[in-house]
C-alpha cells in the first residue's frame, strides 16, 4: 500500500461551480460542463465536512480539490484510490489538501472500524464492477455511527441519450447504437446504472437511510455532454500543454460565457428520474 501524507489544506472559500471548473479544465469543454453542474449538485445540498473524511476513488484529487473551492475546506481528508499511477500524478493542490492518499481498494478499505464522519465518492461507484456491494458494506463500516455518505451515480437513461446512439437508434442501426453506449460507458467506467430507485434500495439494503436525492444533469443536456466528450473533441487537450496563461484564460472564459445560459436556466434539483446523474446523501443507521 502507498501512502502520502501532506499537511491539511488551509480555509477555502465557496466560489462558483461553472468558474472553478472553467478554470481548472479549460482544456476539456467535456469537463467543464459536467463538473459546472456536478459541483453545483454538492453545493446545493448543503454539503458538510465533518472531518476526518475519506474519499474513495479520488483518482489524482483534481475533483476533491475544486469541490473544496466550492463548499469550502474538509480538514482532515484521506483519499483512496486504486491506481498507483494516478496518485502519482497527484499534484501540489492536491497534496496539500489530502492529509494522506492511500493506493487500495475500495472493496477492501485499510482502515478500522468507525474511522470517519464522512465519506465522499464522486461517480466512482458505477464503476467499481465486480465488488459494488462490498464496497457499499466497506464505506458503511468505517463509518461511524450517524456519518453521512455523499455519492453521485448515473443512471440508466444516460447512455440511451449519447448523441451518436441517438443518431444510430433513429437511423435503425441498433447494433451500431449499443456498441457505441458500451464503448463509452468503457471510456467512463460506469459500469453500474441504475434506475434511481435501484439505487436508494442498494443504499437501503446495506444500511444506509437515504436522507436527499435528487437529480443534478437532465437528460435533455446528456446529448451535449456526450458530443462534447466525443473522440475527435479531445485533440483539444493539446491546450493544456500550450505555456501560455492568458490563453489559457481566455479560453475558460470562452466556455464559462459559452455554457452559462444552459448552467443558469437548469434547475440546481431535478426529479432523478428526468436526470442522468444523481445526488445521493445517506446517513450510516
Amino acid at each position: 500500500m502507498e501512502s502520502v501524507s501532506k499537511r491539511p489544506h488551509p480555509e477555502a472559500s465557496t466560489q462558483c461551480p461553472l468558474a472553478v471548473a472553467a478554470e481548472r479544465y479549460f482544456y476539456k469543454p467535456m469537463a467543464i460542463f459536467f463538473n459546472a453542474f456536478h459541483l453545483r449538485a454538492f453545493q446545493t445540498a448543503g454539503m458538510q465536512w465533518v472531518s476526518p473524511v475519506l474519499d474513495v476513488g479520488c483518482s489524482d484529487g483534481e475533483f476533491g480539490v475544486i469541490l473544496a473551492r466550492v463548499v469550502g475546506s474538509p480538514g482532515e481528508m484521506t483519499g483512496v484510490e486504486l491506481s498507483a499511477d494516478a496518485i502519482q500524478r497527484a499534484g501540489d493542490e492536491a497534496r496539500a489538501l489530502y492529509t494522506n492518499l492511500l493506493c487500495a481498494n475500495a472493496t477492501d478499505l485499510p482502515f478500522e472500524a468507525g474511522t470517519f464522519n464522512t465519506v465522499v465518492i464522486n461517480a466512482s461507484l458505477t464503476s467499481i464492477h465486480p465488488g459494488l456491494e462490498k464496497a457499499m458494506k466497506e464505506v458503511h463500516r468505517v463509518l461511524r455511527e450517524g456519518g453521512v455518505f455523499y455519492a453521485t451515480v448515473c443512471t440508466e437513461r444516460y447512455e440511451q441519450q449519447y448523441w451518436l446512439s441517438r443518431a444510430l437508434n433513429r437511423l435503425g442501426c441498433r447494433r451500431w447504437a449499443r456498441r457505441y453506449m458500451d464503448s463509452m460507458n468503457r471510456r467512463m467506467q460506469q459500469g453500474h446504472l441504475y434506475a434511481p430507485e435501484r439505487w436508494a434500495e442498494l443504499f437501503e439494503e446495506n444500511r444506509f437511510k437515504v436522507v436527499e436525492m435528487f437529480g443534478f444533469l437532465p437528460l435533455a443536456l446528456t446529448p451535449l455532454w456526450s458530443f462534447l466528450a466525443w473522440t475527435p473533441l479531445r485533440l483539444h487537450g493539446a491546450f493544456k500543454r500550450v505555456p501560455c496563461a492568458r490563453l489559457h484564460r481566455g479560453l475558460a472564459a470562452l466556455y464559462e460565457k459559452l455554457f452559462r445560459g444552459l448552467y443558469e436556466r437548469t434547475p440546481p434539483k431535478l426529479d432523478p428520474e428526468q436526470s442522468g446523474y444523481i445526488f445521493i446523501k445517506a446517513v450510516k443507521e
